[in-house]
């Protein structure tokens, strides 16, 4: 990590589950991983973050209380997770902390455990998975969850007049769900499929009761973007539009109830002002830009005051730029190439992320079996790109400085969220690089609630995105050519049929090594089709208030349901 030689030891030996992943290149799901970093965990068994702070922590009603300030750059467009389009700040805020799934990942063994469901059992040929719910279990209005609710949250989201294509490829594999009774419900696979269990626990959505969400019209419920119902600790407050969203702790929870009273999300898209309100105390944690993080690691009153946290962890984000291949200038793979050619990653890394990142191949996190090793990142090469432009036919036929090619000038139109600075800095770099070559770029910068729909509609040429991955990733969503339009996830259009087929043969395939040979064949024939310029990988990086407490790594990182405030140390009523 980008930390190294850390004077606080004790934050960097809880942080060097990172530098154990880095060094010892491996992953969650191998056997090496499980040897080496369960030893670490044993060792340290996800100690609390010390807080340079004499209070002993006591687990009465004396610590409950207190608030829970996010600052947020960005707004989400909508609270409903099941037509949210790969709207990550909605998943954030929604579960599982207002909508619950029937299953989920422990934050240590990062194995799927009960949440709704008290068990589970997938059938010996794969194609009956049955859960049964706890007996215990209550939505924030009182009634219970039943089957009833899991069967409608499924159709609902395979109901093609519902906006959730992005969800609903989860489910394709899915023939119908039966509810054996209130607490019993069974899936009927069309095949085996490796991330069955995964997929049905619902955890990208949560469980929505049928009694408030069974609207007679689709319509109704795509409108309906904001008071979300589910059956989770936390229940939906207000959200002002512009300023904030404030949760409030459910206090007839069926489960254990968090500590903190309230939680909530400010919006500040100035990550500079959202510097100046957590040294002021009027939030409590953010998520800072890369110079940020960089430039207070050797602000020693600030890290008396305030965690200051990295992490890798399977689900980190990889960032590319997308190249629309239905567009005159990206449909054929000599273009795509040459642009690659023209953006030194490892320049991006050493200023852009000031050391806090990793150069990326494809689409699978960087020190999972899924990825392949074997593969080079292509080199930065300004001439190749001209070399490979002039071969494509883009040449300036008119002298104007701007290569052409059937009268249309190479002059495109790159989108990014106007909010980042990041993505400033990185369309800014593209736009030079890209003139030394010929090309013009336009930026197009859109707030984020108008770049989602834009992405999800293709309505665009270019763009630089984030996406976040999973424990296990599975790139069907993104690449496969099924989920091309109605909003979908292929938002570049790439069609190959190779990979359409590798990706369905993986799918199904429940052997592991075998699936990753699978993998890593389609990560070849993306790099070299490039549809994507992959561009890197980047640690969580979080700056909290050191006044919570029980502040713990975990394999998958920070859990802030577990976190408390001392009394004495309470900001908020």
């Amino acid at each position: 990590m980008n930390r190294r030689g850390n004077p606080i030891a004790p934050l960097i030996l809880i942080l060097l589950i990172a530098g154990v992943l880095l060094q010892l290149k491996i992953y969650n799901k191998s056997l090496n991983f499980e040897q080496e970093l369960n030893k670490f965990i044993e060792s340290q068994e996800a100690k609390e973050l010390k807080s340079d702070s004499n209070h002993k922590k006591e687990t009465g009603q004396a610590d409950e209380g207190d608030w829970l300030v996010w600052a947020y750059s960005v707004e989400p467009k909508t609270l409903n997770m099941i037509s949210a389009d790969n709207d990550i700040y909605s998943r954030w805020i929604t579960t599982p902390y207002i909508m619950e799934p029937l299953l989920d990942y422990d934050y240590d063994t990062m194995e799927l455990k009960p949440y709704l469901a008290k068990s589970f059992n997938i059938s010996d040929d794969g194609l009956e998975v049955d859960f049964r719910l706890r007996d215990d279990i209550y939505f924030s209005d009182g009634l219970p969850v039943t089957t009833d609710d899991v069967v409608f949250t499924f159709n609902t989201i395979m109901n093609p007049k519902v906006d959730a294509a992005t969800i609903a490829q989860m489910f394709t594999d899915v023939e119908r769900v039966v509810a054996v009774d209130e607490k019993h419900v069974r899936f009927i696979m069309k095949r085996p499929f490796f991330k069955t269990l995964d997929n049905l626990s619902f955890s990208d959505v949560g469980i929505y009761p049928k009694h408030i969400y069974g609207f007679d019209d689709p319509a109704k419920f795509n409108a309906r973007n904001s008071n979300p119902v589910g059956s989770g600790p936390y229940i939906f407050e207000k959200w002002d539009v512009g300023r904030e969203i404030v949760l409030k702790r459910n206090e007839n929870y069926w489960g254990e109830k968090p500590k903190i009273k309230k939680v909530v999300y400010r919006f500040i898209t100035n990550t500079v002002a959202g510097l100046q309100a957590l040294r002021a105390g009027q939030v409590d944690i953010m998520i800072p830009e890369p110079d940020q993080f960089a430039e207070l690691d050797a602000d020693k009153g600030f890290r008396e005051k305030f965690y200051y946290l990295s992490y890798y962890e399977p689900r980190v984000p990889f960032f590319y730029i997308g190249w629309n291949v239905d567009t005159p200038y990206f449909k054929e793979r000599r273009v795509r190439l040459a642009m690659t050619h023209i953006i030194d990653r490892n320049k991006i890394i050493t200023h852009l992320l000031k050391g806090s990142g990793r150069i990326v191949t494809g689409s699978f996190y960087s020190e999972g079996g899924q990825n392949n090793p074997d593969i080079k990142s292509w080199p930065y090469d300004p001439e190749k790109a001209k070399r490979l432009l002039d071969e494509a036919g883009w040449i300036d036929s008119n002298g104007d400085g701007i290569r052409d090619k059937d009268g249309v000038p190479f002059r495109f139109k790159f989108m990014y969220n106007s909010s980042s600075t990041l993505y400033i800095r990185l369309v800014k770099l593209l736009k030079d690089e890209a003139a030394k070559i010929g090309v013009d770029v336009v930026p197009d910068p859109y707030e984020w609630s108008v770049l989602i729909p834009r992405l999800s509609d293709r309505q665009f040429e270019a763009m630089v995105m984030g996406w976040g991955g999973d424990v296990i990733d599975d790139p069907y969503q993104i690449f496969h050519s099924s989920q091309i339009g109605n909003r979908a996830s292929n938002y570049v259009g790439y069609n190959n049929p190779e990979v359409d087929s590798l990706i369905e043969k993986a799918r199904m395939t429940i052997d592991e090594a075998e699936r990753n040979r699978l993998f890593q064949k389609i990560h070849l024939i993306l790099h070299e089709e490039q549809p994507y310029t992959f561009l890197f990988e980047r640690p969580y990086m979080r700056l909290l208030d050191k006044r919570f407490k029980n502040v713990k790594m975990h394999k998958m990182g920070l859990n802030w349901l577990e976190w408390y405030v001392p009394e004495e140390l309470q900001r908020y009523e």
